[in-house]
């Protein structure tokens, strides 16, 4: 949900990641995805992935929109 996104969202800036959340529109409803970046490159953004797991937390490397 939106609050949830937003609790990680926070915990995520005060790690000093550039966290964000961005609404998705399905069937069942607005589902919250919380998303870091933008990054220079696709290595920087693997690298931030790669500290995030090491941290507890899942993720894929995604192209900007």
């Amino acid at each position: 949900d939106d609050k949830g996104a937003n609790s990680l969202v926070n915990k995520l800036k005060k790690a000093g990641y550039p966290a964000y959340t961005e609404p998705l529109t399905t069937s069942k409803g607005t589902l919250w995805r919380v998303r870091i970046g933008p990054y220079a490159t696709r290595e920087s953004a693997a690298s931030a992935r790669d500290k995030l797991k090491g941290e507890g937390y899942n993720g894929i490397v995604a192209a900007a929109k």
